[in-house]
């Protein structure tokens, strides 16, 4: 079959891009979760703040430091769900293929896998 090789190839290559889609999508969640701590860990602080218990000179500090969390979790939370499209459309492109050629090929997780 003149067409498996390039069938193959494009496996291949679909393998590619869906674990490099895959190691973006694990990085995102690690920030995410890391985001989401930085952001939980203040929120006693500015408990406090809000009810006057904290040290006036800390209250804006507080603040700024929960408001930056906030924002931090939020684009970290849009990367992820652009990510996990890509990571979805990277699946669904190697189902189409693996069903085209009947087999996955073993691909290395060689120079090109960081």
């Amino acid at each position: 079959m003149s067409d498996e090789p390039d069938l193959e190839s494009r496996v291949v290559a679909a393998i590619r891009h869906y674990r490099a889609a895959l190691d973006v999508a694990e990085n995102l969640e690690r920030e995410d979760a890391c985001a989401h701590r930085a952001l939980t860990s203040t929120l006693l602080d500015l408990e406090r703040a809000l009810r006057g218990e904290a040290a006036p000179h800390l209250n804006n500090n507080l603040f700024e430091t929960g408001s930056t969390a906030v924002a931090r979790s939020d684009k970290t939370w849009a990367d992820l769900v652009e990510a996990t499209a890509r990571l979805d459309s990277a699946r669904r492109t190697l189902a189409a293929l693996e069903r085209q050629l009947g087999y996955l090929p073993k691909v290395s997780r060689g120079a090109d896998h960081k």
